[in-house]
């Protein structure tokens, strides 16, 4: 066992780093020194503005692994490159694609980066869709997602259902629609920003009922029914 264990190890490929005070960026050979610095150079200016936006306290450095191709990534993840950024396990995954002037990429490592920040309230009682939501409606990466054909949401618990499902092009589209509207319900029911002060009640130990009450002073199944209801029209009106 030992044998083959060593065997393994002499076979993967290496792996490089670079790293500043938030961020560690990991690197195969494949993808060369120069390109994972200028991601690193990006992404740590969305680390800070995002951070200090949404005024967690980030314990460690926030890891990214850099991935050479759609192949690469999906050996990684388990999952379709279309996913990509996609947090999983503590980690960020991107195929380093070389379109970092891109908008909608940049939406994307936006929306990864912000994924990380907050995955830290999970241990607060954050929900999932909550936090994938955020990530989604404050980088802005739903704006250009087709609406799906039939509304298939009806309880916030359906969100983190699709989460774990999604596994193509088509279910990340539909996906990103109802979480960044979801986003974009919440800002205009309660007022722009109104999110992120949900969100920020999850800096301490709390459940998404009481976050609600005290933010909005409504209980969580009235909000979620008014949710709905906003999303049917969405879709409708699409």
């Amino acid at each position: 066992m030992i044998k083959l264990l060593l065997l393994f190890a002499m076979f993967q490929m290496p792996v490089h780093y670079v790293s500043d005070a938030h961020l560690v960026i990991y690197n195969p050979v494949s993808v060369d020194k120069s390109t994972a610095q200028s991601y690193l150079s990006v992404l740590s200016n969305i680390y800070s503005i995002e951070a200090e936006k949404f005024g967690v306290e980030v314990r460690g450095k926030l890891k990214v692994r850099l991935c050479h191709d759609p192949y690469d990534f999906s050996d990684l993840t388990s999952a379709d490159s279309s996913f990509s950024p996609l947090w999983r396990d503590g980690e960020l995954y991107i195929i380093a694609r070389g379109k970092l002037g891109d908008p909608d990429f940049r939406s994307a490592l936006d929306a990864g980066i912000i994924h990380g920040i907050l995955e830290r309230l999970r241990t607060n009682g954050a929900p999932r869709w909550l936090i994938y939501s955020v990530a989604v409606y404050e980088s802005g990466e739903y704006r250009e997602c087709t609406p799906p054909p039939v509304e298939s949401v009806k309880y916030f618990s359906d969100l983190d259902e699709k989460i774990q499902e999604a596994s193509s092009a088509d279910n990340l589209t539909d996906l990103c629609f109802y979480l960044g509207n979801t986003g974009k319900f919440f800002d205009l029911k309660f007022g722009v920003g109104a999110f992120i002060k949900l969100l920020k009640e999850f800096r301490k130990e709390t459940s998404f009922d009481t976050a609600v009450k005290n933010l909005f002073h409504m209980h969580g199944s009235q909000v979620e029914r008014e949710w709905r209801d906003f999303l049917v029209k969405q879709v409708k009106s699409e």
